[in-house]
């Protein structure tokens, strides 16, 4: 693969580049795909099953997915507008989805016999999507590797391991996906690194390697070290990432589209539906980041069709709006009194409405440009349908059509005089004291496997799905005095719940 790169012609980006390519992308396939889909219990079956290694290893003999199709599956991320794919090429079974130099362990000693990662690199590469390679740098098949898990002491006995030679092997396997499959991969995608601080297994010195070997590559940060993309796994952040410097982050946020495991779950019945995986993209994206929307393929090598009526939904709508996705960039507004987003590209607005509003009037708060013209966004070819818009004091009203066009999000294009210039909403106190806190002006936040979501429940927004105490909702807002305040909660809780 690296020949025909480069008899193509093909040159790599400076990292700079990269990222601002990764930035315009903003939506990509993640891939969970490894022996372990046989068993039909997620990615982690392994260590949660605690199966010992020698009853783990007679997967490699079955595995055979005489149904796998590479060109499908780059089809499925094409049609749904995905930009880029990451692709698991070692879990934490240890398994190489690829022909690694250095272990029998590979999915080229399995009956299957051929380099998975080479044919579905070359599939997606076809279609113009770029691929970045997962790999996990837990690995309890491995000698060498340290921590030792309890249930792991009968085989892989601690005095005889050295984590050196893990590294080195590690290594080993990292060079030859640098080399072997150019110009893939765009990212190094870590996982697993908690296991050890990152000096321990010379984390920078492995990524300086990376760099060394491939200079246009992005990085993310499961080393533990500074390195280019930070990723937020299963939840959203309330807001946009930022440094210490309070500049903005590149970062991208990884999901399943079930409830809980990244490989194949048989056992699986509660997925995401296509409308919340919609606004999910929206959600992100409007806060300057990115989507890794993971499917977890089948040990024949097929993708189910739950995953697949998901993708086909989205590829419907960004067929209409994908212009309001790609290429764009955060929203202005820290707060909107309505239920949904913005993006934006150069002087335009391109406002996301997820419920449409009662009131039939989508407000811009505190929007100082003029507007110059506002419409629905509507497919290349088909006619613009103008909206009426008018200054109501510091913000801005566009009149709406009586019915959404879109039920997940309908999208607004609002032409401005220049770029926007925004003053940041604030809640404060009415004419009576009260400062009233709805669910649309609070933050949602929550750790790994967020639940609480918006939701609506005839026609109000509210603070739904909380199932988790984890997960909660956080106000920010200004009062002139000081004092005691009583405080007034409202909220509804199902019948049986």
């Amino acid at each position: 693969m690296a020949e025909a790169a480069d008899e193509a012609g093909v040159s790599p980006l400076p990292r700079e580049q990269t990222i601002e390519w990764f930035r315009d992308a903003k939506f990509g396939m993640f891939i969970h795909w490894g022996v372990y889909a046989l068993l039909g219990k997620g990615e982690w079956i392994r260590t949660v099953g605690e199966i010992p290694r020698s009853e783990y290893a007679k997967l490699q003999r079955r595995f055979n997915p005489t149904k796998f199709d590479p060109d499908a599956w780059a089809d499925f991320a094409e049609n749904a507008g995905m930009k880029y794919m990451v692709f698991t090429t070692k879990h934490l079974d240890g398994f190489c989805m690829f022909d690694a130099n250095n272990t029998d362990w590979k999915v080229t000693n399995a009956p299957y016999g051929r380099d998975v990662l080479a044919e579905t690199t070359q599939a997606f590469e076809a279609r113009g999507i770029r691929v970045g390679f997962y790999y996990c740098v837990w690995d309890c098949h491995h000698d060498d590797y340290l921590p030792q898990l309890d249930w792991e002491e009968t085989d892989r006995p601690d005095e005889r391991r050295d984590l050196r030679k893990y590294v080195d092997y590690m290594r080993d396997h990292t060079k030859q996906l640098l080399t072997d499959y150019r110009p893939a991969p765009f990212v190094m995608w870590w996982d697993a690194g908690w296991h050890n601080k990152p000096e321990t297994v010379d984390a920078a010195g492995t990524n300086a390697m990376v760099r060394r070997l491939k200079p246009d590559i992005l990085i993310n940060d499961r080393q533990f070290t500074e390195e280019d993309l930070v990723t937020p796994e299963q939840r959203i952040p309330p807001t946009g990432l930022l440094d210490e410097h309070g500049n903005p982050v590149l970062w991208e946020a990884c999901i399943t589209m079930t409830s809980h495991w990244w490989g194949y779950d048989k056992h699986e019945t509660v997925y995401k539906t296509s409308e919340f995986l919609i606004r999910m993209l929206v959600d992100i994206v409007s806060k300057g980041g990115n989507l890794l929307l993971n499917v977890g393929p089948k040990p024949d090598g097929t993708i189910q069709k739950e995953f697949r009526d998901r993708l086909a939904a989205i590829g419907k709508w960004m067929d209409k709006y994908s212009t309001a996705i790609h290429g764009t960039s955060a929203s202005p507004f820290n707060l909107l009194p309505f239920y949904g987003r913005v993006t934006t590209k150069g002087d335009r607005l391109y406002v996301h409405v997820f419920e449409w509003p009662g009131d039939l009037v989508a407000r811009l708060p505190n929007l100082q440009n003029q507007i110059v013209s506002a419409c629905l966004l509507v497919p290349p070819g088909k006619r613009h349908h103008p909206l009426g818009f008018a200054r109501n004091g510091s913000d801005w009203v566009i009149t709406l059509p009586e019915r959404a066009p879109d039920k997940a999000a309908s999208v607004l294009v609002v032409e401005l005089d220049g770029p926007p210039r925004v003053d940041p909403f604030v809640i404060r106190p009415n004419t009576k004291g009260v400062i009233r806190l709805p669910a649309l002006y609070g933050a949602l936040d929550g750790p790994h496997g967020q639940r609480i979501r918006y939701e609506s429940c005839d026609g109000l927004i509210h603070a739904g799905n909380w199932i988790r105490p984890g997960d909660g909702i956080e106000w920010h807002f200004e009062t002139n005095q000081a004092g005691l305040y009583r405080v007034k909660l409202e909220h509804v809780v199902e019948s049986g719940q």
